[in-house]
């Protein structure tokens, strides 16, 4: 029996029943008493050496981006002073200049956040495998606990510590998951489906 239903169904509001009995109750019976568990998704999320890798994965990529960023950028600010120091700015000569430039200015601007969109994406990607364990591993602890109802940390004032869930799912997803394949942002754009054309 699942607990917890949907690729990204972590958690239901505390009026929501998440498991259902695999027998049919008999009529009369009453309704089953919920047991309750509370998990910190937040928490697994930076703790998880998993995600901790993905993290790490991407800040290289936006370290290569920056530095790249920083080459063209600097580039075309020398372009432009260079323009700017061209005596004749009337001629059709010098307009041809500065459009060539905007158009450098514009495919630059197009360029990186295109790259920052796929890094998010990939991004995206990596913690969903996380996620997927999160969700495997809470139905685990869920299913031995005989929990029939989860709740996020952020969603619960005060709970007995009993209840958590936590650091047992966190254990779990580590042994499980140790690490994510980071995919490539670069191959994810050349993935990415073309436009239809109107």
């Amino acid at each position: 029996m699942r607990f917890l239903k949907g690729a990204r169904l972590l958690v239901v509001a505390a009026s929501v029943a998440l498991s259902i009995p695999a027998v049919q109750a008999a009529e009369g019976d009453s309704f089953p008493n919920a047991s309750m568990g509370v998990i910190d998704v937040q928490q697994i999320l930076s703790e998880a050496t998993s995600a901790q890798g993905a993290r790490a994965a991407r800040d290289k990529y936006l370290e290569s981006y920056s530095e790249q960023a920083r080459k063209e950028e600097q580039a075309l600010h020398d372009a432009q002073a260079k323009l700017a120091r061209e005596a004749d700015q009337g001629s059709d000569a010098f307009k041809k200049k500065r459009q060539d430039f905007e158009k450098k200015v514009n495919a630059f601007q197009t360029k990186f956040s295109a790259l920052r969109q796929n890094l998010d994406r990939a991004m995206a990607q990596a913690l969903g495998q996380v996620q997927d364990a999160i969700i495997n591993k809470s139905n685990e602890v869920a299913g031995e606990r005989g929990i029939n109802l989860v709740l996020y940390r952020n969603q619960v004032l005060l709970f007995d510590p009993r209840m958590s869930m936590t650091d047992e799912v966190l254990k779990r997803v580590n042994a499980e998951l140790p690490s994510v394949t980071f995919p490539d942002p670069e191959s994810l754009a050349k993935k990415q489906p073309a436009k239809a054309s109107k």
